[in-house]
């Protein structure tokens, strides 16, 4: 099976520490190549961005309404496993949910990881709380449907659940064409079905929220950070996808001083 994966790579790279990027529900590479990427790499390091089997450009063996989160951290080991030196992990939202299960076995290979945005460790619940209370009739189509585009393919609601309001029209417009299909399987593990086991990282982790984040409210990612027992960095103002939107390089900056 062939991943997607963009890099931007030194042409002495072993003598560069490396940078994995991975991507939330519904997303792929795409998400990080105009901002984080570029802006690792001239902070000196190589950078890989990575897109899970079926998203993006990856290889779509199977449907993937029905794979698991298992299928995904087996695709972040071999990415892993194909890099030599120290690695810096950055998932954001499903991919830092992804990441917490691999960090779990433990990789001598990471140096750090950063959780943005990320799906926390004690489920959805809110979220879904949320969700019924804001767009229940979406919500009921999409359980209904075992698919979540009906709440992110209309323009008005995904600036609502994922953006800032004052996001241009034309990258909404863009993004939402960019969407995919996810699996509705991975969502019923990050909401119950396969939490992270309670850990304490080997590895120093940094876990970033956004204060205007629907998906993810800043209650749950300051819940997570009690349980990592770090201390969060709530992005003020900020939606959920904080990479995509104003004050990214704020963003960006505050993650490079952790992991430089």
């Amino acid at each position: 099976m062939k991943l997607e994966i963009i890099s931007k790579i030194h042409k002495d790279s072993h003598a560069h520490e490396s940078v994995i990027l991975i991507h939330g529900a519904c997303m792929g590479a795409w998400v990080w190549e105009d901002n984080f990427l570029p802006y690792f790499h001239e902070k000196g390091f190589n950078v890989y961005a990575m897109s899970f089997r079926n998203h993006g450009q990856s290889d779509s063996l199977e449907p993937i309404r029905w794979l698991s989160v298992k299928s995904y951290v087996e695709d972040l080991a071999y990415v892993i496993s194909e890099i030599n030196g120290p690695i810096h992990l950055i998932g954001h939202s499903m991919g830092g949910f992804v990441m917490q299960h691999y960090l779990q076995k433990g990789s001598v290979n990471i140096k750090s990881a950063t959780l943005l945005c990320s799906v926390p460790s004690h489920g959805l619940w809110r979220l879904i709380g949320n969700l019924i209370f804001h767009y229940p009739l979406y919500f009921l189509q999409s359980i209904l449907t075992f698919s979540w585009l009906p709440v992110l393919k209309k323009q008005t609601t995904l600036q609502s659940v994922m953006f800032r309001l004052d996001i241009p029209k034309t990258k909404l417009k863009h993004y939402a064409t960019l969407l995919k299909e996810e699996s509705f399987l991975v969502f019923l593990q990050m909401v119950l079905l396969y939490l992270p086991k309670t850990f304490i990282p080997k590895v120093p982790i940094m876990i970033v929220g956004g204060e205007k984040d629907f998906l993810i409210p800043k209650e749950d990612t300051i819940k997570m950070a009690n349980t990592y027992k770090v201390e969060p960095f709530i992005v003020s103002g900020a939606s959920h996808c904080l990479m995509l939107e104003e004050g990214w390089d704020a963003v960006a900056a505050k993650i490079y001083s952790f992991v430089k």
